[in-house]
């Protein structure tokens, strides 16, 4: 049915909702929307060392990676969110940066389906 790999578990998120495969392209386009804001506010904070909007912009972005299944944005938003709960500059850039290179890889693999 779907192909497995490393951008999203279609079969988990498919079984969180139902099987719904329309519903899960809703749920995708609201991500998607939500993503852009989401990150930009990211960008502003690391730029201006905000460890505490670092820490909750990351957990935002890995609770809602999570419920898509989206491995590896999840993986990274791990990491934004731990970067700000450690005060680590550093990790943060890596995971914002990270984050992007994800995301542009989910919207083409999402694009391919299409």
């Amino acid at each position: 049915m779907f192909p497995e790999n490393d951008i999203i578990d279609f079969a988990s998120v498919l079984e969180r909702i139902g099987g719904d495969k329309e519903f899960l392209n809703e749920l995708i386009q609201i991500y998607m929307e939500d993503f852009d804001s989401t990150y930009n506010s990211l960008v502003q904070a690391v730029a201006a060392q905000d460890f505490t909007a670092i820490q909750e912009l990351g957990h935002s972005l890995k609770g809602s990676s999570a419920n898509l299944s989206l491995i590896q944005l999840r993986e990274k938003a791990y990491l934004v969110e731990t970067a700000g709960g450690e005060y680590n500059l550093e990790l943060a850039q890596q995971g914002t940066s990270g984050l992007k290179t994800e995301y542009e890889r989910f919207k083409a693999y999402i694009a391919d389906r299409d």
